[in-house]
C-alpha cells in the first residue's frame, strides 16, 4: 500500500520519501520470549524519532537500514527532495503516539488469509525461513503481537482503510490534504 500510495502521489507531483519502521529494529537484539520480533520493544524508538526529526528539518544526509537476515544496521547515503514522509510499519508507530512529528496515522485492514500468505511468501523468499518456521512464528509470536500491539492502534488512527482500490483512493486524498497544510 505504501508503494501504491507513493506512485499515486508522484503522479500528482508530490515527492514521497518512504521510510520503514523495520529499519529501526535493534541490531543483534534478543527476541522477546513471548512475541519474538513482533513487539514495539524490538524497535529502537529513539533512533526512529531522531531520524524523523532530522528528516522533518531537512538535515538528514543518511538513512538507517536494517538487514532482517544478519540483524545488522548500517547507514546509507541520502540525498532526496520530498514533500511527504510515509512511515510504514506495524511496530514503531506506538512510540510516536503523541509526538508532533506524527501528523497522521492510518490503519490498514487486510484479511487474515491474505496477510498470512504474504508474510510466509516474504519470510521464505527474503529471509530464508522454512514454511514450518513461518507457520510456527505466525501462530506463536505474530498473532499475539498483532493482538496486543497493532490492533489497539486502530482506535487511535485518523483513517482506517481496506487494502483495495477505493482504500488507496481514500488514502491518496488524505495524503494530499496533509501536503496542502
Amino acid at each position: 500500500m505504501a508503494r501504491a500510495l507513493q506512485t499515486s502521489l508522484e503522479l500528482d507531483g508530490i515527492r514521497v520519501l518512504p521510510l520503514s519502521c523495520d529499519d529501526y529494529y535493534w541490531p543483534n537484539w534478543t527476541p522477546d520470549a513471548l512475541y519474538g520480533y513482533d513487539t514495539p520493544a524490538g524497535i529502537d524508538a529513539e533512533a526512529l524519532l531522531a531520524e524523523l526529526e532530522l528528516l522533518c528539518s531537512n538535515n538528514a544526509n543518511s538513512l538507517r537500514r536494517y538487514d532482517m537476515v544478519s540483524h545488522s544496521v548500517w547507514r546509507e547515503p541520502f540525498k532526496q527532495n520530498y514533500d511527504l514522509i510515509v512511515l510504514e510499519g506495524a511496530f514503531g508507530p506506538q512510540a510516536l503516539l503523541g509526538e508532533p512529528l506524527l501528523r497522521s496515522m492510518v490503519y490498514l485492514e487486510l484479511a487474515m488469509p491474505l496477510r498470512l500468505w504474504r508474510r510466509q511468501r516474504r519470510d521464505r523468499r527474503e529471509r530464508g525461513h522454512s514454511l514450518v518456521y513461518v507457520i510456527r512464528q505466525t501462530v506463536l509470536e505474530t498473532l499475539p503481537g498483532e493482538r496486543d500491539f497493532i490492533r489497539p492502534l486502530r482506535q487511535k488512527a485518523d483513517l482506517v482503510i481496506q487494502n483495495s482500490p477505493s482504500g488507496l483512493a481514500t488514502l491518496t486524498q488524505h495524503a494530499r490534504s496533509l501536503v496542502a497544510l
